[in-house]
């Protein structure tokens, strides 16, 4: 331990005010340095659950709370000692918790609250007591009550809690009413990573603070318009900052410490992916867009009567606490009686409060008037191309795209005829395989375009011809499909009441269960060029997802089909007519094929097409998420580049109970028939995760790999965890046989401490219902109390389906 360390003052009593992910943080960090630490919720019933709980939910993971921690929803605590008390409320909280604290902190003590909360105080305090923040509050309490020695110290800073929780180095500015508080705050929060400031107006430091987030949402917001980049949020950017300057005048507060410390705090507040009032923006505009958020008759009168108070009900339904939305009729009511104008402030409420659209925002901005500007959250919308995106004038048109572009890349066309021999070789090897296996599709298709690369090797070797015509002419036809809708219709109507009675007229027997944004994604499906993208456990998957969206009334995508689905001329033929093209993966190393692939997807959804690819690539054949190959992936950011026209991502998680070529990944059989498939199946669960719009990451470096990880984000939240897969992680992780009451007591403990999407969290219903699967597969056995695996490796594989924590 060094010496700065050494003198750190060890506290007898903290209070950390606010139940919700600061407040968890901010007392699991600073436990240690008190004898005690009280945790503060508002919700009593939520109190009295994680005091008996001794685990809090941090950022999707739950964090045991300390010995010394003590979970209250009182204030009778506070009546005794000397206090050090951490705020992280809700800004609409905090009045009254000051009030309540002054109520019962001692008069004979001396008391420090250091707050992490940003916001002004309402109106109506403000006309009672001339007080504008929080700190002038506290002032004023004090006033009050005369013997109470309470000093204030605010605290600004982007304080993403993302960051702070990692141990990333994090930068505070603070002031404070008295140096004694300036003192405790930088002793309490000192370390390595944690950078503090002290200025000397706090009314300065917590005005930027309030203003920064409304600048945050107005940024969220225009980041969904597919016009506005980040030339156009950096201009946003200054002038908001020009208006927070603006107040601070009026207000006669100095403006050097908001140029020292705010610029830094507003860019990182407005820009940041952490951002929860960025994120705020970002979902309003979506939403919006998608027609999800209309008002109904009551909200509509409710918004001409008092928009303020739509405002803050609207904000109070969200998941995370939006102080900027909160701020913002405090901000401008602020305005009118100092009689200053925030115009940038003011276009925001309106747009909020559903008076005028968000291209006035962009009107406003970019101060312009022109009438084009004002369509343009309703632009780029959908595009009818169905009578294209099939028959010979399509893939004409794929042609001649696929020589442009290769032509167009220097050296390209040169690298694929280099690798005519290697090509060459390959397809020979593969045809003595089809040989002897009866791959009929291979067996028809291989020696054309064997014949096909030896002419292309052979005219570039003499003449040096570049010509690869009749090689795209061979990979177009043999991946493009032949769609017939009305073949599609009829076969869906077939197969669906025997796929029912297959499934022992079951629910869920002719049908995935579905759950997840189904209302969001169905809007904007009426709108916007959709791209699926499932997870990949089978080859049912395609038709999981078709009879999914089929009976949602969503559009029903074109999709990859396997080369090995694929395993006759007929059966090719009827799959293509149903919309699936052809991919063969063992061509993946064939720089044409791949080019032929890529542009394939990518003219699919600049026609309007629903398209489906599978990011992994291939189904998983340890059971586990695959990482994302984001090349047929970059085909959505190409559609958008191309057309300009708005693209929405749609993950969708597929969870299966029972895989049916799990005995094929596991090495015990490989020769599955149609009856395996029919039969093995069981309960699927279809998940449709939150919408990735293409235009909120196309500023990006890498716009592919930003909307990769989203995706696989989603996958991990929306993995439906099914009771056999939870019974087979914890007997692999025990070795392969474990007791019945351990099992359950690891199966309890998970549900308490980590968050995921289970299909029950009742204890006994997952044992039961886990173990009868597993039995029913020959999977385990049981016997006198405990549970022996028979089938190591495939219970690995079904406890490979839960995902890692996040």
């Amino acid at each position: 331990m060094n010496e700065s360390e050494e003198t750190r003052v060890h506290h007898k009593n903290i209070a950390v005010f606010g139940g919700g992910p600061m407040g968890v943080h901010l007392a699991v960090s600073l436990a240690e340095r008190a004898d005690r630490l009280f945790l503060w919720y508002s919700d009593k019933k939520k109190a009295d659950r994680l005091q008996k709980d001794r685990s809090a939910e941090l950022l999707e993971e739950f964090v045991p709370l300390a010995n010394n921690i003590i979970v209250t929803n009182d204030f009778d605590f506070l009546s005794q000692g000397s206090w050090v008390i951490v705020i992280a409320v809700p800004s609409r909280q905090m009045e009254n918790v000051i009030d309540r604290l002054s109520s019962y902190l001692s008069e004979q003590e001396e008391h420090t609250i250091i707050s992490f909360t940003k916001g002004l105080v309402s109106t109506s305090t403000r006309k009672k007591t001339n007080a504008i923040t929080f700190s002038d509050y506290v002032i004023k309490v004090r006033e009050m009550k005369e013997s109470l020695n309470m000093e204030y110290v605010a605290v600004a800073g982007p304080n993403l809690l993302s960051e702070m929780a990692k141990g990333k180095h994090s930068f505070f500015s603070i002031a404070s009413t008295g140096e004694r508080a300036s003192e405790v705050m930088e002793d309490l929060f000192f370390g390595p990573r944690n950078h503090i400031k002290t200025f000397e107006d706090i009314r300065t430091l917590e005005l930027f603070g309030v203003m920064k987030n409304p600048i945050a949402i107005a940024c969220g917001l225009v980041n969904g318009i597919p016009e506005c980049g980040s030339n156009f949020e950096g201009e946003l950017i200054s002038l908001g900052f020009s208006e927070i300057l603006t107040l601070l005048n009026i207000l006669e507060l100095p403006v050097k410490p908001a140029m020292e410390f705010g610029l830094a705090d507003l860019i990182t507040t407005a820009t940041s992916r952490s951002s929860r009032n960025r994120a705020y923006g970002q979902r309003f505009i979506r939403k919006l867009i998608s027609g999800e958020d209309s008002p109904n008759l009551l909200e509509r009168i409710e918004l001409f009567l008092n928009p303020k108070e739509f405002i803050q009900k609207e904000v109070s339904q969200s998941e995370t606490h939006v102080e900027g939305a909160y701020a913002l009729s405090t901000i401008l009511d602020l305005a009118e009686e100092k009689k200053v104008e925030l115009p940038l402030f003011t276009t925001l409420f309106e747009v909020l409060t559903r008076k005028v659209s968000p291209t006035e925002m962009v009107r406003f901005v970019s101060k312009s008037t022109s009438d084009d500007i004002r369509n343009i959250s309703r632009t780029a919308r959908k595009r009818f191309g169905l009578s294209l995106a099939s028959g010979k004038e399509f893939q004409q048109a794929l042609r001649r795209r696929v020589l442009r572009h290769v032509h167009s890349q220097p050296g390209l066309t040169d690298r694929i005829l280099k690798q005519s021999g290697l090509q060459i070789k390959s397809l020979e090897k593969r045809y003595s395989e089809a040989v002897e296996t009866g791959a009929g599709t291979d067996l028809m298709l291989l020696p054309k375009e064997i014949d096909l690369w030896k002419e292309a090797e052979l005219a570039y070797e003499n003449g040096k011809s570049r010509n690869l015509d009749r090689l795209v002419e061979f990979y177009v036809s043999e991946i493009a499909d032949e769609y017939s809708p009305l073949f599609r219709e009829s076969l869906i109507h077939l197969v669906a009441p025997a796929r029912f009675a297959i499934g022992g007229f079951k629910p869920g027997g002719g049908l995935p269960k579905i759950g997840g944004n189904i209302k969001e994604i169905k809007a904007l499906a009426s709108r916007y060029d959709i791209l699926y993208t499932p997870t990949h456990r089978s080859h049912l998957d395609s038709i999981e997802v078709a009879f999914g969206l089929r009976w949602l009334g969503l559009p029903v995508p074109r999709y990859a089909a396997d080369k090995k689905v694929m395993g006759t001329p007929g059966l090719a033929r009827i799959l293509k007519a149903l919309g699936a093209y052809m991919v063969d993966r063992k061509r993946n190393r064939n720089l044409l094929y791949l080019e032929c692939l890529t542009q394939y997807s990518t003219m699919m959804l600049e026609a309007g097409i629903p398209t489906l690819v599978y990011p992994e690539g291939t189904r998983s054949r340890t059971g586990g998420i695959i990482p994302i190959k984001t090349g047929i992936l970059s085909t959505s950011v190409d559609a958008f580049k191309h057309t300009g026209s708005e693209v929405i991502v749609v993950p969708i998680v597929l969870s299966y109970e029972n895989v049916p070529e799990d005995v094929e990944f596991a090495g015990k059989d490989t020769h599955l028939s149609f009856k395996d498939f029919l039969f093995k199946r069981t309960e699927v669960y279809m998940d449709l995760c939150e919408p990735i719009p293409v235009s909120r990451y196309i500023q990006e470096d890498d716009p592919t790999l930003s909307i990769s990880m989203e995706i696989s984000r989603a996958w991990q939240a929306h993995h439906k965890i099914l009771p056999n897969h939870i019974v087979a992680k914890f007997l692999m992780e025990a070795g392969g046989e474990i007791s019945y009451s351990d099992l359950s007591k690891m199966i309890e403990e998970m549900i308490l401490t980590r968050k995921g999407n289970y299909l029950t969290e009742d204890v006994p219903e997952i044992l039961d219902r886990g173990i009868k699967v597993l039995i029913s597969r020959k999977f385990i056995k049981k016997e006198n109390g405990q549970i022996q695996a028979l089938e190591p490796e495939l219970l690995q594989y079904y406890g490979n389906m839960v995902p890692d924590p996040t």
